[in-house]
């Protein structure tokens, strides 16, 4: 009987330990990237569009509602370019919730996001958004935004909510 019960143990250890939900280093690198993008977010108040870019990798692609898809770090830097030329255009975000896969190379970002920008008479309103950014892990270790598509969240009415 004793040997029958130590085995059935073994047999759950055996299947539970394999199903542990997120390795030590999963939760470290999701941390990384809540941390990422929230410096991300700094750096775009700044302005400095050379700064904003280098967090995107060089094939990014970002998928907005109304700009549609925009390709590649030299694309995306003009439309940086373009958005700090936009009389009262402010943007910012806070991330949500990060996941990196087991393998630790991709990983995505969920955060509430705004835009404010002028209507046609120049008041500004405000937009606010769900965004999904996905994260590479490069060669060097470093992490860099790869893919960022967000759409308006008419339920968000803040970045801290």
């Amino acid at each position: 009987m004793k040997t029958k019960n130590v085995f059935m143990m073994l047999a759950v250890i055996t299947f539970i330990l394999p199903c542990k939900s997120q390795t030590t280093e999963q939760i470290k690198e999701e941390k990384n990237l809540m941390e990422l993008s929230r410096a991300w977010a700094k750096t775009v108040q700044n302005g400095n569009t050379n700064q904003i870019v280098s967090y995107w990798s060089e094939d990014a692609v970002l998928m907005t509602p109304d700009q549609g898809k925009i390709e590649g770090r030299q694309n995306l830097a003009a439309m940086v370019e373009s958005s700090t030329q936009i009389p009262g255009f402010e943007i910012g975000w806070e991330p949500k919730s990060a996941h990196v896969a087991k393998s630790g190379d991709l990983g995505y970002v969920i955060a509430h996001k705004y835009v404010k920008v002028p209507d046609q008479t120049g008041n500004l309103n405000t937009i606010y958004f769900i965004e999904v950014g996905i994260w590479e892990k490069q060669e060097d270790g470093s992490w860099k935004n790869t893919v960022d598509i967000y759409n308006p969240d008419p339920s968000i009415n803040s970045i801290n909510n």
